[in-house]
């Protein structure tokens, strides 16, 4: 029994180098979490440069790294331990949670809806994910649905003042829906 660290093998898909052979490495899960991490943090470097479509092109590529731990590891019989899984869940919350910032300020509604639910799933109380799904259900009218992510938000932090913020401008969007129910009836009683 050795007790050198068990690797996987992966193609550096990140890199963008492409070869006449089909070049592997072998990287360690650790390494390959490393690698994850460092993507992630490439990714947003070119957010706060504004270059989008750099930044999710990382992010995305961290997100591939963090879910082959696992298939890799099967496939190559290593075994990720529960600090791995852990780690590489935090990644991956992360990146999503930073995947929904980026949807947002491109107006892609239902994409940031997607991002901000992938991360809430692996961190379910994640404030920032909570108020960007909000954002993002507000954007479209959806206020029953971001009425409820504002409400998880407020119970976690009673007195932040961007999410009070959302909260009135979801008040806003109720009152706003009412006015135009009001006018709806008024139109049709009046026809």
């Amino acid at each position: 029994m050795t007790s050198e660290p068990e690797t996987i093998q992966s193609n550096d898909a990140a890199s963008g180098s492409t070869s006449s052979t089909s070049s592997t490495q072998k990287m360690t899960i650790d390494q390959q979490l490393s690698k994850a991490e460092e993507l992630k943090s490439l990714g947003n470097k070119a957010y706060e440069q504004d270059d989008f479509s750099e930044a999710l092109n990382k992010w995305h590529h961290s997100l591939l790294y963090c879910a082959g731990i696992n298939s890799f590891a099967t496939l190559y019989g290593a075994r990720s331990t529960d600090a791995e899984n852990e780690r590489a869940a935090g990644t991956t919350s992360a990146v999503y949670n930073n995947m929904a910032a980026c949807y947002l300020r491109q107006s892609k509604w239902e994409k940031a809806i997607y991002a901000a639910t992938k991360a809430l799933a692996l961190a379910p109380e994640n404030l920032k994910a909570l108020y960007r799904r909000a954002e993002a259900y507000l954007e479209l009218g959806r206020n029953q649905l971001a009425a409820r992510d504002i409400d998880v938000a407020l119970d976690l932090r009673p007195q932040d003042p961007v999410i009070r913020k959302l909260g009135e401008r979801l008040v806003k969007a109720f009152e706003d829906e009412e006015q135009r129910r009001q006018l709806d009836k008024a139109t049709v009683s009046s026809a």
